[in-house]
């Protein structure tokens, strides 16, 4: 990798780096130094998804960029990917990268036993969660790789075994490693290159300049002083200035998209179906289909029921010229094809579309969807298109249920009243429609669709959105719970003013 005159500037104009160079060589593992804060993690993003930076309100820009291999980032902590085990997570970059080799010859070679392959990701420390992370990120067999702070959670020994692990990995398959890290034992025992970026003059300074890093014939005595070394550099270099603010916030630059859910719904119907990688996805599928439908049908149930019974309640007494009985045989189960999709659609947004979102924008926010990438794995793919199935499905289940709930409580109703035959004139319009109900008919039917496929399209369109920090998450929930309520109001009346009209011309 080489990339000449590179700017980074946040969205409140602050610099990160200015007119700054990057050189990584094949075998080379390159330690990248400096304060909390100062933007280290910002810089690497701004080299390998500018884009992404761009969007968010970011200037970046350079005078070269040469990028001669497809770069693999494990974000800090791993994000390793919660709904699949150990070996499902080196599974999948496996499957990137074509390779088909056995997990557990990963998980060795980063001091892991072969026995944690079907654990639960939730269940491995931190100091294994990381290793497991790592050995994800070899076994997708990238030359170009950057770790971030990858010794949390590692005792002495693991620093010392990832150290030696990162010089093996990049001499055996010539590969590009950048260590973005606070630990110097680390930064001293892997890296052949030591820069600091400094917070004063926004430069990428060599700590060391003489450093030729570590060599196996070195003495313990010999490996000590050189640390002592290199932490009397950085020490000086940190004394030498701090992070300059500018006193305003760089919080993420909102963007409106108001075709974004019309690209998801295209990225999900053109990737959902292709043969690469549907396997994986499933995982995905079934995880939002747990979320978006199984979880909460029984709330879905118990909410349709309450309205199938106080609608109709409410009806009746606000008809005092008529009798209980005659007002409920005159609305039948007009009620319910009327109010089914509407009230069952901004539920289903506020509950399983959240649900959904929220997990979408935790993957973006700690890193999973950035290290998908790095893996060679579409997140469009992998993510976005078995989401957005999921929730278009447990919407179609969903408002089946709410309608079903909603008769059971007519049913209790109208016994209740003494109301003969309950069942039939309730599921009338649903069974055996008299022709002037059947635009009424296809009214529902082609608001249950167009409400399936607009919550699914908002709901991982804003769940897919970049995450700078967690109220971004939150923030996305309520936009898309906000924006499906309004399209829902929007479509009933539209469609109201549509089948009266051709009802007014066919009376």
């Amino acid at each position: 990798m080489r990339v000449e005159g590179l700017w980074v500037q946040l969205p409140d104009g602050t610099s990160v780096v200015e007119n700054s160079r990057l050189v990584v060589r094949p075998g080379e593992v390159m330690a990248l130094l400096g304060p909390s804060g100062v933007g280290k993690t910002t810089l690497l993003r701004a080299i390998f998804s500018p884009d992404e930076l761009r969007e968010s309100g970011f200037t970046v820009a350079w005078s070269i960029r040469n990028l001669r291999a497809e770069p693999a980032f494990v974000p800090q902590r791993g994000a390793l990917l919660d709904h699949l085990d150990v070996a499902g997570n080196i599974s999948l970059a496996q499957k990137g990268a074509g390779s088909g080799d056995d997990a557990t010859s990963w998980l060795a070679a980063v001091g892991l036993d072969g026995s944690l392959a079907k654990r639960k990701v939730s269940a491995l420390s931190g100091g294994q969660a990381q290793r497991v992370a790592v050995a994800r990120t070899l076994a997708a067999q990238r030359k170009l790789i950057i770790l971030d702070e990858p010794s949390v959670g590692l005792d002495p020994v693991g620093v010392r075994l990832l150290a030696q692990l990162l010089i093996q990995q990049a001499r055996r398959h010539s590969a590009g490693i950048i260590v973005v890290t606070h630990d110097l034992a680390l930064a001293g025992g892997a890296s052949n290159a030591l820069l600091f970026l400094d917070p004063t003059h926004h430069q990428l300074v060599p700590v060391l300049p003489h450093w030729r890093g570590p060599v196996e014939a070195d003495s313990p005595e010999v490996r000590v002083a050189r640390l002592a070394e290199l932490e009397a550099a950085v020490e000086s270099l940190l004394r030498q200035g701090r992070p300059r603010s500018s006193g305003k916030s760089s919080r993420r630059r909102s963007t409106f998209e108001p075709l974004a859910p019309i690209r998801v719904a295209g990225e999900a119907v053109a990737h959902f179906f292709q043969p690469h990688l549907f396997g994986p996805s499933l995982g995905v599928f079934f995880r939002s289909l747990v979320q978006a439908m199984l979880r909460p049908m029984v709330f879905y149930a118990i909410v349709g029921m309450l309205l199938g019974i106080t609608v109709p309640y409410v009806i009746v007494h606000i008809s005092d010229a008529l009798k209980p009985s005659a007002v409920l045989g005159l609305i039948g189960g007009s009620y319910i094809l009327s109010l089914a999709p509407p009230l069952s659609a901004i539920v289903f947004v506020a509950t399983s579309g959240s649900a959904v979102n929220a997990w979408l924008g935790g993957m973006r926010l700690n890193g999973q969807v950035l290290a998908l990438e790095g893996l060679a794995v579409p997140p469009a793919r992998y993510l976005w298109s078995p989401a957005w199935v999921a929730l278009a499905c447990s919407y179609f289940a969903t408002v089946l249920v709410f309608a079903a709930s909603m008769i059971a409580g007519g049913c209790f109703l109208f016994q209740a009243y003494d109301v003969p035959h309950a069942l039939d004139k309730l599921t009338a319009d649903f069974v055996d429609p008299p022709a002037s109900r059947w635009p009424y008919v296809v009214r529902a039917m082609w608001l249950v669709f167009s409400y399936a496929l607009a919550i699914a399209s908002i709901v991982v369109s804003k769940g897919s959105e970049p995450k700078e920090r967690s109220d971004d998450v939150t923030a996305a929930m309520t936009s898309a719970v906000m924006r499906a309520t309004l399209f829902v109001v929007v479509m009933e009346l539209v469609t109201v003013v549509i089948v009266q009209g051709i009802i007014g011309k066919n009376p």
